[in-house]
């Protein structure tokens, strides 16, 4: 493999893991690291002809991760176990600077005890957008969030990442793979 190519994969219901998932991609082309972006599905998988690194950014939905997540890192476990590594979980928890810490995040913890992911993990907040909600995604956050002490506004649009964060995660990730040995 001559160049270092990572796979950037997203999953979310909104949208907003997306727009992640594009702004680190972006910042990994400006450090010189082509990529591929995928959404997470079923059939979600890394080519390992054509990646030397994946970059799993997802949201967390009442408290679960995706399923596919699951998926991608049973199928994929030996590879994520020699390649670098990034899980990015977005959440509105994170809305607060301490639950940011992937130690601290229990939706994270639960799912690397799970899935047994050995590689890096960040935590970073997503976007509360009440407008977008069907009824029942709304009454169910807005409940989340009288428990959280969040916004119940059902008018509120409220963007919590912190874009600084994003891009520091993905600087760091794209380092990490510019000096990870590649078979050649």
């Amino acid at each position: 493999m001559s160049e270092a190519r990572v796979l950037v994969v997203h999953g979310g219901r909104f949208g907003q893991s997306a727009k992640i998932a594009a702004a680190m991609r972006r910042t990994l082309g400006e450090k010189g690291l082509p990529s591929d972006l995928a959404p997470l599905t079923a059939r979600t998988a890394i080519d390992p002809s054509a990646h030397a690194a994946v970059l799993l950014v997802t949201s967390v939905r009442y408290g679960h991760f995706d399923k596919n997540a699951y998926r991608l890192v049973e199928r994929n476990r030996s590879w994520l176990e020699t390649h670098p590594a990034q899980l990015v979980t977005v959440s509105l928890t994170a809305r607060k600077p301490e639950k940011r810490d992937p130690q601290v995040h229990s939706y994270t913890k639960k799912f690397l005890d799970k899935s047994g992911w050995k590689g890096r993990v960040a935590v970073v907040a997503g976007a509360l957008e009440y407008p977008r909600y069907n009824l029942l995604d709304r009454s169910m956050i807005q409940l989340i969030m009288r428990i959280t002490d969040g916004p119940t506004d059902p008018s509120a649009a409220i963007e919590y990442t912190d874009w600084d964060q994003v891009a520091e995660t993905a600087q760091s990730f794209a380092e990490l793979v510019s000096n990870h040995p590649r078979e050649q």
